[in-house]
């Protein structure tokens, strides 16, 4: 193995394991909000990827337009979640294990109506990020377009998304009540709103990780659950649920551990490989390995 192979492969595993990390991202969110895992917000990835492929390949409409109507759409779907599956179980006395069986049949509901809409077949995402046959070089490093464009998305958004948390009012607002729920109610936090707006960002985010990742993994059920919903959580559960960049970190550890382990073994193991490191994680170190918030525990 030379040393441009073994650079390809850190770029492509820092790549997609840093979109695995946004769907880790969007579950951390709704844990520190409401302390629940929703298995329904892994469905936003394959909604927003088939949304964006039906307007932009469907109907014809623009890159931009089909981009923020898809997003929107789904801003709305992380809404409703709230309002008609977490309000409604709570107010009849369910808990935890109720709204993830709710949320996981939800999930599997969704994958049975796209299957019924648009076949069970993978569909190719048009390329707005580039032909694959196009590479960026870098040296004497070829990277495809592909992967360089979505590294660049991921970039921005992790920036800006720590300038939402970290600088910006609404930011400390959602932070304060997944700290203390309580003492942010104390303090005239409108937790209504910020738990509404968790449900929204959480969809947000791995709808646009499910437009990131489409390019990779085409427009297909897949997007929808199955191995990359588990690396999702995989890495949320590296953050310990509650770091939202250690979740970050999580899935960029999974990503560069799948590479390799295609390089070094078979492609066909790399899934199970991943699955390994979840049990194995959650055995040994069950509030996460990039978790420093927990670190004083």
């Amino acid at each position: 193995m030379v040393l441009n192979d073994f650079l390809q492969n850190i770029i492509g595993g820092v790549t997609v394991g840093s979109t695995y990390g946004l769907i880790g991202l969007g579950v951390v969110f709704l844990w520190q909000s409401i302390n629940r895992i929703n298995f329904a917000n892994i469905s936003s990835a394959m909604l927003t990827a088939y949304l964006f492929y039906s307007f932009y390949t469907q109907l014809h409409f623009n890159f931009f337009f089909s981009f923020i109507t898809s997003i929107a759409i789904i801003a709305i779907y992380g809404l409703l979640l709230r309002y008609l599956v977490f309000e409604p179980i709570s107010r009849h006395g369910g808990d935890k294990l109720e709204f993830v069986v709710a949320t996981l049949m939800l999930c599997t509901l969704w994958l049975s109506v796209i299957k019924v809409l648009y076949g069970g077949l993978p569909k190719p995402f048009p390329p707005v990020f580039g032909e694959s046959t196009k590479f960026v070089q870098i040296g004497p490093i070829s990277i495809p377009s592909v992967y360089f464009w979505i590294f660049f998305v991921v970039v921005l958004l992790i920036f800006a998304l720590f300038l939402f948390l970290r600088k910006s009012i609404i930011g400390k607002m959602l932070r304060a009540t997944a700290q203390n729920r309580e003492a942010s109610l104390l303090m005239g936090i409108n937790v209504n709103m910020t738990t509404s707006l968790a449900f929204m960002l959480s969809t947000t985010i791995v709808g646009i990780a499910g437009i990131l990742l489409a390019p990779i993994y085409f427009v297909s059920l897949e997007l929808g659950g199955g191995s990359i919903g588990v690396k999702g959580f995989a890495s949320a559960v590296m953050g310990g649920l509650i770091d939202p960049f250690g979740a970050i970190l999580g899935g960029i550890a999974i990503g560069l551990v799948e590479n390799f382990s295609t390089l070094f073994i078979s492609s066909a193991y790399k899934d199970i490989i991943s699955f390994i490191i979840l049990v194995v994680v959650l055995i040994w170190k069950p509030r996460g390995i990039f978790n420093w918030t927990a670190k004083g525990d």
